[in-house]
């Protein structure tokens, strides 16, 4: 017996479709997966790869100075050419301006946590967008991400796990593009409810208006990531309901301009932003 008919013997069958669904269906980068978080781990590798960090890396010298200058402010630090003419990524780093600006208002100085902050590009727009304002940075990733990021800011703090970044408060949590990666993602929003004193962002969410909440897996080769990894789409109403079970109040809601295609999914998504603050603030 061949080695592919010994793998479909050990297998489940909805792990085999799935295996030849990554083979035939490779070009799409966007797929609803009906099997859900089931498929964490079977051939689906996530975030904490090296190829990953080495592209972030390399582009890394090339962003700071985009950041840094004078030019506009649309410069997507996933892009593979580094560029400050992505209206999308201005948009996003526009948004995320007024969102601290609020954040620091009559502060010299204000504690920011960035829950998957990579290599702690946030850090980099903060300190260029609010020069005048002190920053306590600290960015909470997957070990690959900090080891890298503490090499190229040594004034950031880089964390691997909660229990080194919940411990405290911040006048502002940030969570750009990563609460939806978490399986559980009631419990994380949950403790980043809790870790601030005045300011949730929730910013780039996939979120649906009709459909359940649902799994989709995304192969970002274009970016040169060689990885795949899943997500929510989360169905607004349940995800801001579940905010303000956490003591939150929206205070403004963002447009973003992200809306990937999702082969077979039950409803087409977009992305949005979400500002809330503590209700005893």
């Amino acid at each position: 017996m061949n080695t592919r008919a010994i793998g479909k013997r050990l297998l489940p069958p909805a792990l085999t479709d799935f295996g030849q669904r990554l083979g035939m269906l490779g070009a799409r980068e966007w797929e609803y997966v009906p099997e859900g978080w089931a498929l964490r781990g079977t051939g689906v590798r996530g975030w904490n790869v090296e190829k990953v960090v080495a592209e972030e890396t390399a582009k890394w010298p090339g962003f700071v100075g985009l950041v840094n200058g004078t030019g506009p402010l649309g410069i997507a630090h996933e892009a593979r050419a580094a560029s400050q003419l992505d209206y999308s990524a201005h948009n996003t780093i526009a948004v995320f301006g007024y969102v601290l600006a609020r954040a620091a208002h009559a502060k010299h100085s204000i504690a920011i946590l960035d829950w998957g902050g990579g290599l702690g590009h946030y850090y980099v727009f903060s300190s260029a967008l609010l020069p005048e304002v002190e920053l306590a940075y600290t960015c909470r990733d997957l070990p690959l991400m900090c080891a890298a990021g503490r090499r190229l800011l040594p004034g950031v703090t880089f964390c691997e796990d909660d229990a080194c970044c919940l411990t405290r408060s911040y006048d502002l949590v940030h969570a750009g593009t990563s609460l939806q990666y978490f399986e559980d993602w009631r419990e994380t929003a949950s403790a980043l409810a809790g870790a601030t004193s005045s300011y949730l962002y929730v910013a780039r969410l996939p979120v649906v208006e009709e459909s359940d909440s649902f799994v989709v897996l995304q192969r970002p080769y274009r970016y040169g990531y060689e990885t795949e990894y899943l997500c929510w789409y989360l169905h607004r109403r349940e995800f801001l309901a579940h905010l303000t079970s956490c003591g939150l109040e929206l205070v403004r809601e963002f447009l973003m301009m992200d809306r990937p295609f999702v082969y077979h999914a039950p409803e087409q998504g977009e992305y949005r932003g979400f500002l809330f603050r503590r209700r005893d603030h």
